[in-house]
């Protein structure tokens, strides 16, 4: 065998063995003949059978809504308008599933010029572009193409044994401000690896945004079967997570959607488990399944969420005002301010219109910053009026759990200070019990700053919650405000008269003044005044007013209720 034939005969060899064990497929498009001819690896890659086919039985097996892009690029390579392509599309492979593919291609000219093959290859990027690279888990376009081929499964087999789980790591911002970017990645790889080990046999997790999983639970027969599994991802997730010595327990809410003959697109069952989601994050357990109208609702959620933030952005929200009147002097010593919505369509809203909604999206934040400087601002307004009454008063704002949890709380209380002039000792931040429950430890270092700026600190609707004692001896609360469902009933019911008594005797051991909300008839008022409770406020006085209300109420006294004949 002449030398020449013996090396050609070799480099094929070595050519058909690097072939073979290539992962990428090979491809040779003869435009005289108008054959295609494909490596085994391509065969398998895009199903296509023959070895020698038709470009259009390739192209058959393009998706789409990538096709027409595909044909272009491959049109411009064959009349020679481009040397060489790249193109990234989805194909459907042997198995029916689609899949990530990159072609790459060159164009073959003979000695005229003219272009008589165009070659390439063919690569799966399936997986890298369907995987989430922090965790490792399936990403959208994969968990939408599962959940989609599961309906198929549904209804060619009448097997709707399957639920759609959304889950979110609630306050994961604060995570990242308390460990760090590099804890927070740490956090979520540790999470999603504890989501997969509770998973089924078949059952797959995805991991959609910064801190959102979502799960294809196989095996649920029922709602019930769905929201079992919710509750021990839960469990499973509330594990302390350690990083760099610091401990955190995420908090996990969990929306559920049951698989039935009524599915017919996986973006809808995705969509309906989110929607369960907002209402899982406004309860406790943290587990909803999906319900008929809570798409709707949660469309609502989302529009009245913008409204919000241009609310905030443009001026909307203003403040009303409650006098806090000292009972035995019968003099007003401060207010609450009490903010409000002047919604263009739906007139003044109160706050549990939008607080709760507030809360739930952490606009609470900048809604909350604006409330205390706007307070601070209207004290300040108020006493260059020269209204002795108004000279000693002093403002009470309300702070929500999330600005409990912002590590520059502090300083931006302090800047308000600095900007409106008020002395700290004129502003008083009342913190509900329930406010205290979340992140204790941040609440608790966030109000010890605040007790040494000088600000008042009043433990709002006392009495309410479960650790109100074992509270009063961590946090440095100088005021109890008894919570209105306990005066309400003091004059004519036992219980809420000896546990009124029992709340003004606990704050004299502690030393600690006390505030009686909602006060509303003189009954009432006489009852308390009679048991010794230094200061209250209520409709009785004045209900919430706008500043011009304030001040036309201090300026005639008419908050002041009538002497009793027993004072006269």
């Amino acid at each position: 065998m002449p030398r020449e034939e013996k090396q050609s005969g070799e480099e094929w060899y070595r050519y058909a063995l690097a072939l073979e064990a290539s992962e990428e497929g090979f491809w040779d498009w003869d435009l005289v003949a108008g054959t295609l001819w494909g490596s085994a690896r391509f065969r398998s890659m895009t199903g296509v059978g023959e070895a020698c086919a038709t470009v259009d039985a390739w192209m058959d097996r393009v998706h789409p809504d990538d096709r027409a892009r595909l044909e272009l690029a491959l049109r411009a390579l064959r009349w020679g308008r481009t040397e060489r392509i790249a193109d990234v599309h989805r194909m459907r492979d042997q198995e029916e599933s689609w899949r990530w593919v990159e072609v790459r291609g060159v164009a073959a000219r003979e000695a005229t010029g003219h272009v008589t093959h165009v070659a390439g290859s063919l690569k799966d990027e399936t997986e890298r572009r369907m995987a989430d690279p922090l965790t490792g888990l399936p990403n959208r376009t994969f968990f939408v193409d599962h959940v989609e081929r599961r309906i198929v499964r549904g209804f060619q087999h009448a097997d709707w044994d399957f639920a759609v789980l959304a889950l979110a790591l609630d306050r994961f911002d604060m995570v990242n401000e308390t460990l760090g970017s590099q804890g927070g990645e740490r956090l979520l790889i540790e999470a999603a690896a504890r989501l997969q080990a509770l998973l089924p046999v078949r059952s797959v997790a995805s991991r959609l945004a910064c801190a959102e999983f979502m799960v294809c639970l196989e095996g649920a027969h029922s709602e019930q079967d769905a929201a079992q599994f919710a509750h021990e991802a839960i469990e499973s997730l509330r594990e302390p997570f350690v990083w760099n010595g610091h401990a955190t327990a995420p908090q996990l809410a969990v929306g559920v959607v049951q698989a039935n003959i009524g599915c017919s697109h996986p973006e809808e069952m995705m969509a309906d488990a989110e929607s369960a989601l907002s209402c899982a994050r406004r309860q406790e357990p943290a587990v909803a399944c999906y319900a008929e109208g809570m798409r709707e609702r949660a469309l609502e959620q989302l529009e009245m969420r913008a409204e919000l933030e241009r609310a905030i952005r443009e001026g909307e929200l203003v403040m009303f005002y409650q006098p806090e009147v000292d009972l035995r002097r019968n003099q007003i010593i401060g207010f609450e301010a009490l903010v409000r919505w002047k919604h263009a369509r739906r007139g003044l809203l109160p706050p549990m219109e939008f607080i709760p909604m507030a809360e739930e999206t952490g606009l609470i934040v900048p809604l909350g910053e604006w409330g205390i400087a706007e307070a601070c601002r209207q004290l300040m307004e108020w006493r260059r009026s020269g209204s002795e009454e108004l000279e000693r008063a002093r403002m009470s704002v309300n702070l929500s759990a999330k600005q409990l949890e912002q590590p520059d709380l502090v300083e931006r209380v302090k800047r308000v200070l600095e900007e409106t002039g008020l002395n700290a000792a004129s502003l008083r931040l009342e913190v509900t019990e329930s406010s205290l429950i979340s992140d204790a430890a941040a609440a608790q270092k966030a109000m010890w700053a605040l007790e040494q700026l000088g600000v008042g600190l009043h433990m709002d609707d006392f009495g309410t919650g479960y650790s109100s004692l074992d509270y009063l001896q961590r946090f440095p609360f100088d005021t109890l405000k008894i919570d209105r469902s306990f005066v309400q009933g003091i004059a004519y019911d036992h219980d809420s008269h000896l546990i009124v008594e029992s709340i003004l005797k606990l704050a004299r051991s502690f030393g600690m003044d006390v505030v009686a909300e909602g006060i509303e008839d003189a009954e009432q008022l006489e009852e308390l005044k009679t048991m010794g409770c230094p200061c209250g406020q209520g409709y009785y006085f004045a209900q919430p007013m706008d500043p011009g209300a304030i001040d036309a109420l201090v300026r005639t006294g008419a908050w002041k209720p009538r002497v009793s004949v027993a004072q006269a």
